[in-house]
């Protein structure tokens, strides 16, 4: 008979939904907090990379923790989870409180920023770190990888309902407040559950407490095959993000798609390794030479993702892509994440009866590895190696990690064969994005898709940078030159060359003085070399993001005037906000050209709190321009961009560069002139009228962003002229 402090099955049901609800109020936090804090701090990798391992850092540093607090049998385990989770969402309430006393210290003090990401996120990471191993040292080893199984399940429904469902209808604040109270309902169940009294456990109902082996493993062998899982884990998910980046598009639905892929894949391998195979030892080896073998064998068919995108858009159509884009995704990975769940849970096992004592340490050496791997990957591996030798760096690692659990050195050598038939990065085939053009295929054949891809250019540069992979080819029937990002192009010598061109022309013209000049977004610096040769101009900033374009630009030597080797231009590789949220001159002129607002990442710099940065460093008769495409969006959220621009700067004028492609909105103390080499389409009153009334687009409510990537593959530019023309038809 069970005593009154015995665990039975109904138990550890009751366990593993706590931990599915703290999974998914984790990443909950996670997505709204590291979104929050790359507003403040810039959306460099560099800054992406130190807030991610303030995150994670504190996750690792709870696992440790855990190994002191919390003990005392089931019942005062629960009652810790309940503070921990408890404090956790408290935490998320308040954290906007914390968040502004960060972003108003921030410009006045250098590193205030970074260091306030960790004071903001190492606190409550660290209370979510130490859940798992406190709730699980009170099972058996298979009730506790049932734990992790169902942590990471909930972890995969955060990151689902964030992105599509949570973000797009409540908000940053919205998202931020649901995931709290996903954590309260979590600690209130776990509370419960402490006040009802827990039960010994009852071996009938539930997996045997050690595992049926005869020798375990060294915990120094555990540890460092979970480092070395952790590591390899995070890197691939790194690689393979990027992957979907060239492959399958850099929207924040993809993100969350890949991401979600991901997470879906390390659940069930979890789940499957708590129970299978029997000798966990030697599954743990297996496993993890897996990991690394199945990793290589998705990049062998890495080069086959544009073609089947192109079928996959054949069939399914434009509604269908998104769906279809997970099997892409999970094609890619090749079942390397399922592996490295199994091997977690795998790890748990071989701990055997010393699972109370050392669970806490498991989990941290994990984390830690993948905090390792996410640095190591984002800004050192994968600019370095390239995408083919990164993922050989990262399948190396589980590898060798599984040859040591399985004593066998030789077990490595399939891994070796495997990377030689691997084939090298086709740059040729990702540099052009089938993905953005699949729409305009009317055969989607491979053939067609190859020729697409390779013929009539050639490929002068290339290269995997610090944030996207960065391309410059050269028709050879033409000789046009154009720029592409993640295979999105966003330069050209040919038809792109009057936005570039009237970008620097217009608003340095209008302006009352033109002396100092932001531009931000380089790319191939036919802009800022416009704004040069504008006389008056006596100092240009240059604001890009990612250093590939720097080399880039200089293919586009010959038409921008090499603004780079003027005296008078500074260039600046960091983040177009962070660099606005700093004490600095007030400008005459800024000029804001980056892509499409439908980008993650790009779209911050559309919102009505960007614009008010902007507004902020221009001097009192300045103007400000900003690039706007009528394509890729569709009506709506064309007005409420202009709805939203209109609010900080109302006395806005209307250019049309390329007609029924590109706008240019004109802001500040603009003056008109008839020597002006294009006249305005639409004037301040007009403007306002085709904005209306109605939603704006800002940093907590970014509806462009979650709502414009279902227009990719549809015309909209003729709807979004249209609403021009009946504008311009207005009384002025």
């Amino acid at each position: 008979m069970p005593t009154q402090n015995s665990l039975d099955a109904r138990d550890l049901r009751r366990r593993m939904l706590l931990l599915l609800l703290s999974g998914a109020a984790s990443l909950s936090y996670e997505v709204v907090w590291l979104r929050r804090l790359g507003l403040l701090l810039g959306g460099t990798q560099i800054a992406a990379s130190v807030t991610l391992a303030a995150f994670m850092g504190g996750l690792a540093l709870g696992g440790l923790l855990s190994e002191r607090i919390g003990r005392g049998g089931p019942t005062q385990a629960l009652k810790t989870y309940v503070a921990l989770e408890a404090f956790a969402a408290l935490w998320a309430v308040c954290f906007p409180i914390g968040f502004g006393v960060v972003a108003n210290l921030a410009p006045q003090y250098a590193g205030v920023g970074f260091v306030g990401a960790w004071v903001l996120l190492l606190p409550p990471a660290t209370a979510l770190g130490a859940t798992w191993p406190i709730l699980a040292r009170t099972l058996p080893n298979r009730g506790a990888a049932g734990l992790y199984a169902a942590n990471t399940t909930g972890a995969l429904l955060g990151v689902a309902l964030a992105t599509f469902v949570l973000l797009p209808a409540l908000g940053v604040r919205g998202t931020e407040l649901a995931a709290a109270l996903l954590g309260g309902l979590a600690a209130a169940a776990a509370w419960s559950m402490a006040r009802e009294g827990t039960r010994e456990w009852v071996v009938e109902a539930l997996e045997p407490e050690v595992e049926p082996v005869d020798v375990l493993p060294p915990v120094w062998m555990l540890t460092g095959a979970a480092a070395a899982a952790g590591c390899g884990a995070m890197g691939l998910e790194l690689v393979w993000m990027r992957l979907s980046g060239v492959a399958l598009g850099s929207s924040v639905q993809m993100v969350g798609i890949v991401l979600s892929t991901f997470l879906a894949s390390v659940a069930s391998g979890a789940w499957l390794g708590r129970r299978y195979p029997a000798n966990p030892v030697q599954g743990l080896g297996v496993t993890l030479v897996a990991m690394g073998l199945l990793a290589l064998g998705g990049a062998l068919l890495w080069g086959q993702l544009p073609f089947a995108v192109a079928w996959t858009y054949s069939v399914v159509g434009p509604e269908g892509m998104l769906p279809a884009s997970a099997l892409l995704a999970a094609l890619a990975m090749f079942g390397a994440p399922v592996a490295s769940g199994m091997a977690w849970s795998l790890s748990v096992r071989c701990l055997g009866e010393r699972l109370p004592e050392q669970a806490g340490r498991l989990y941290s050496a994990n984390t830690l590895g993948s905090i390792v791997g996410s640095l190591a990957g984002g800004l050192l591996v994968v600019p370095l190696l390239e995408m083919t030798g990164a993922v050989a760096f990262f399948a190396a690692l589980p590898t060798v990690a599984g040859a040591i659990v399985l004593r066998r050195p030789w077990v490595v050598l399939p891994a070796v064969a495997l990377f030689a038939a691997v084939p090298s990065w086709d740059a040729k085939l990702f540099a052009v994005g089938v993905h953005l053009r699949v729409s305009d295929f009317e055969d989607p054949s491979r053939e067609a898709v190859d020729s697409f891809a390779r013929e009539g250019w050639e490929l002068v540069y290339y290269d995997q940078g610090l944030t996207a992979a960065v391309a410059v080819g050269r028709s050879t029937r033409t000789g046009n030159v154009w720029l592409s990002v993640n295979g999105k192009v966003d330069a050209s010598t040919g038809d792109d060359m009057p936005t570039q061109e009237l970008s620097g022309i217009l608003p340095v013209r209008m302006a009352e003085r033109s002396e100092r000049v932001l531009v931000v977004g380089l790319a191939s610096g036919v802009t800022a070399g416009r704004v040069l040769d504008e006389p008056g101009v006596r100092e240009l900033t240059v604001v890009e993001i990612e250093p590939s374009i720097v080399e880039a630009s200089h293919f586009f030597d010959h038409v921008n005037g090499e603004p780079l080797n003027d005296p008078r231009t500074t260039l600046l590789i960091d983040d177009a906000r962070a660099v606005l949220q700093r004490p600095g001159p007030l400008f005459d002129v800024i000029v804001s050209e980056p892509s499409n607002p439908w980008i993650t990442g790009v779209s911050n710099l559309f919102t009505q709190e960007y614009w008010t940065l902007a507004r902020a460093r221009l001097a009192d008769d300045g103007v400000f321009c900003q690039w706007v495409q009528l394509y890729g969006m569709g009506p709506d959220e064309l007005r409420g961009l202009v709805r939203t621009f209109t609010t900080v700067f109302p006395d806005a004028y209307v250019f049309e560069p390329i007609e029924g492609s590109d706008l240019l909105l004109i802001g500040g103390s603009p003056r008109l002139s008839d020597a002006l080499p294009l006249q305005p389409v639409l004037h301040p009153a007009q403007l306002q009228a085709l904005g209306g009334a109605g939603w704006l687009n800002t940093d907590d409510r970014p509806r462009v962003e979650f709502r414009a990537p279902r227009y990719l593959h549809y015309e909209t530019a003729g709807l979004n002229r249209a609403l021009i023309e009946d504008a311009a038809r207005a009384d002025r």
